[in-house]
């Protein structure tokens, strides 16, 4: 239907909703003896109609939607009678799009949003230069999913292409980009609430210690209430325990962490905080200890905001970061049982509205020099 057409369609519903005896006419393009003048009065007298600032409606302008989103937008304002909000009630079902755009909530349509299953996606670039090697590059794109299955319980379910090697071939194929392309289920879990307790069953994102102790993904039970996080977990062939407690103490961040991985017999402990030591300037620690071996990890950082910029000093033994951490799932990932000491620079860019850039250089002893690159877009 063409705009004009709807117009006159609206236009007629309206005037049969909220037709009164004629008055004054606010807008001078309007005559009197036109069959929509009892409506465009109307609507006026009632705010839903303003016109523009030289006092005409330009009626033969074609209408946008999201104009008439804004003309029903004032109509669901107003003190109606059953006649009338049925008019408005299907008004605001066909444009109930724009409403939502406009950030007006229409009666069941919030329902029936928060019933939908909700897409939404993230694809990230990465390329990595180290020293004596050769460069990597790979790109990773997933889409998410998650859903209402009732009130109380919801499901997550994330699809992942796995890194795929920029650089190089399938042997079988002789196509680009086949290292660990396969798509995979990534995540798939479902979420509740009982006793007061949010709890999460099924393949989840495992996040620990800033990332030191787990920066993946695991399947088992995880359940939380307040600050509190526990964990019962298997990650490929290790059972893992894990529980994790944040709070914040004045202007401080604190967290402490507690992991036992079963299979392998080891315990770590650790504590981490952030605080702002200036005006957008915020230092932050972690210290990591093995019960097991004896042996600790430390690291200090501090990082200007506005900037961007952050500078961390890592002192890691061997055995104080685990194979799951993002130490080992960079681009050159860290093999677990290997040492770190020294420094890493980092800077963050916001590129546009949801794409960002990290570009990052480890300084570390014994091992190459490292800079990397990831652009990271989500949708």
């Amino acid at each position: 239907m063409k705009k004009r057409l709807l117009k006159v369609a609206v236009t007629t519903a309206l005037a049969v909703a909220f037709a009164v005896p004629a008055f004054a006419n606010p807008f001078s393009d309007v005559p009197t003896h036109s069959w929509a003048y009892a409506a465009v009065t109307k609507l006026a007298q009632e705010g839903i109609v303003d016109g523009y600032g030289d006092g005409t409606f330009r009626g033969d302008k074609p209408i946008t939607r999201y104009e008439m989103a804004q003309i029903v937008a004032k109509a669901m304002t107003k003190n109606l009678n059953p006649e009338q909000q049925a008019t408005v009630d299907r008004l605001s079902k066909e444009y109930a799009t724009e409403l939502n755009t406009l950030g007006v909530k229409v009666d069941g349509l919030q329902d029936q949003m928060d019933n939908m299953v909700k897409i939404s996606g993230d694809a990230r670039m990465r390329y990595g230069d180290s020293e004596n090697t050769s460069n990597k590059a790979d790109f990773r794109a997933r889409i998410t999913f998650d859903g209402k299955i009732s009130d109380n319980v919801h499901f997550n379910a994330r699809l992942t292409s796995g890194n795929v090697d920029m650089f190089s071939n399938d042997s079988s194929t002789g196509v680009a980009g086949s290292h660990n392309a396969a798509i995979a289920l990534d995540t798939a879990n479902v979420s509740f609430k009982a006793l007061g307790f949010d709890n999460t069953v099924g393949r989840q994102d495992v996040y620990l210690d800033n990332g030191l102790i787990a920066d993946t993904q695991m399947t088992g039970f995880g359940t939380q209430i307040g600050d509190l996080k526990m964990l019962a977990l298997n990650k490929n062939s290790d059972r893992v325990y894990a529980g994790e407690y944040n709070t914040n103490i004045g202007i401080a961040k604190l967290g402490l962490d507690y992991t036992k991985d079963d299979t392998a017999g080891t315990t770590l402990y650790g504590a981490n905080t952030s605080f702002g030591l200036i005006k957008n300037v915020t230092a932050n620690a972690s210290y990591l200890k093995n019960d097991t071996t004896g042996e600790t990890g430390k690291v200090y950082g501090v990082k200007f905001d506005k900037l961007g910029l952050s500078a961390t000093y890592r002192d890691l033994a061997a055995s104080t970061y685990t194979p799951w951490s993002t130490m080992a799932s960079d681009i050159d990932p860290i093999a677990s049982g290997t040492a770190i000491k020294g420094m890493e620079y980092q800077y963050d860019k916001t590129l546009d509205k949801n794409v960002g850039l990290t570009v990052k250089y480890q300084n570390f002893d014994n091992l190459p020099k490292h800079t990397s690159a990831y652009v990271n877009v989500k949708f």
